[in-house]
């Protein structure tokens, strides 16, 4: 699956990503510092592409922000997020949001 290829067909904002995320966690000392615990454990959220910072077409990285804030952003290169999506379609998961909601993309 080419990340690239699905979002010059349906659009970047169309596409919803599910995969694992830790929530952030605050740092007590500076306020607005928030880390991630490679220890927390991990759950399935929704995700958006944020291109912001990088462009999605540009073919080199994207940005995946949660639905839910707590879990913030994650960035992937673009070759590594397609194969972690071909080698865990279970637990990473993408899909194009249509007028009769959620399609499953292979």
């Amino acid at each position: 699956m080419d990340v690239a290829v699905l979002a010059n067909e349906y659009g970047a904002k169309n596409l919803r990503f599910f995969i694992p995320m830790s929530k952030l966690e605050m740092a007590g000392i500076i306020p607005g510092i928030a880390f991630r615990n490679s220890n927390s454990p991990r759950e399935v959220v929704e995700c958006t592409v944020d291109e912001f910072r990088y462009k999605v077409l540009d073919g080199y990285k994207i940005t995946l922000r949660a639905v839910n804030p707590a879990y913030g952003t994650q960035h992937f290169y673009i070759s590594d997020l397609d194969t972690i999506m071909e080698t865990n379609p279970g637990t990473h998961r993408v899909y194009v949001l249509t007028i009769d909601g959620y399609q499953r993309l292979k």
